[in-house]
């Protein structure tokens, strides 16, 4: 006579998957940097190729911090708001001036 645990048998498989989740949790925590510290000669520098992009609608490389991460975009500035300090790219993305890490003229 064969007893079958039934799904008593696949439990133990349930705790492989969230340590699974916990483990990416956690390398994604640990990947995070800090936030790079910009000197007043490089924030004017930004601001400068901020202005010349939005004038002459040239496409700008975007380095940005967000979350502990560096992400570049790549779009044209369709809007710079000096009030809220922040830009709008062409497919709408608000960022903040305080988030820019860098900017390449295309």
């Amino acid at each position: 006579m064969n007893k079958d645990r039934g799904i008593i048998k696949w439990l133990p498989f349930e705790s492989l998957v969230s340590s699974k989740q916990v483990i990416d949790s956690i390398l994604h925590e640990k990947n995070k940097i800090k936030k790079p510290i910009l000197s007043l000669e490089q924030q004017q520098e930004i601001s400068e190729k901020l202005i010349e992009a939005f004038y002459e609608q040239d496409e700008v490389t975007l380095k940005i911090y967000k979350n502990g991460y560096i992400i570049t975009l790549i779009s044209f500035i369709k809007n710079i708001d000096y009030t809220y300090k922040k830009i709008v790219l062409n497919n709408d993305t608000k960022i903040l001036f305080s988030q820019i890490v860098d900017i390449i003229l295309n």
